[in-house]
């Protein structure tokens, strides 16, 4: 697969968002994230198939292109994505540090976007890690659309 939007977050240089509303707290699991840091996928410079548009009342990133893939590169031993979800969303695949592609359908009945967050992985070494994303062509039956809206990128820093 062709690889054309590719988006490099780098955890040293970068501001953090001040995640302090309790909605948010809520859809991060403690015991797996209790020292969480949230980082605003706000790309230096346009992403073919990405763009920063405007939902609930916050920037986020959103993806309507399958194929385009962003990269986050943390340091960390767990890893997740918060994402506003709905009826248009559609199913996006990611892979840590180079391993196999798997698949997250983030598909809500909801017509209104609602945040939620899906821990991507809990397990990791506390090391340098590269988490790659993508949108897949086909999305969930009853969803109207393949759109994906990630509010942010979050980790467990220890």
């Amino acid at each position: 697969m062709r690889i054309v939007g590719i988006f490099l977050l780098l955890v040293l240089g970068l501001t953090t968002q001040a995640q302090t509303d309790q909605e948010v707290s809520t859809l991060v699991d403690g015991k797996d994230f209790p020292n969480p840091v949230f980082i605003s996928p706000d790309p230096p410079k346009p992403i073919k198939g990405w763009e920063m548009t405007n939902v609930s009342e916050e920037n986020v990133l959103k993806g309507d292109y399958p194929g385009e893939i962003i990269k986050f590169r943390f340091k960390g031993t767990a890893v997740g994505i918060l994402v506003y979800t709905d009826n248009n969303s559609g199913i996006v695949e990611y892979s840590l540090d180079g391993q196999p592609w798997f698949e997250l359908d983030v598909y809500s009945k909801k017509p209104d976007a609602t945040l939620k967050g899906f821990t991507l992985d809990k397990d990791l070494k506390n090391r340098k890690h590269t988490l790659q994303i993508r949108i897949v062509e086909r999305n969930n039956p009853d969803s109207s659309g393949t759109n994906i809206a990630l509010r942010s990128f979050y980790f467990n820093k220890e």
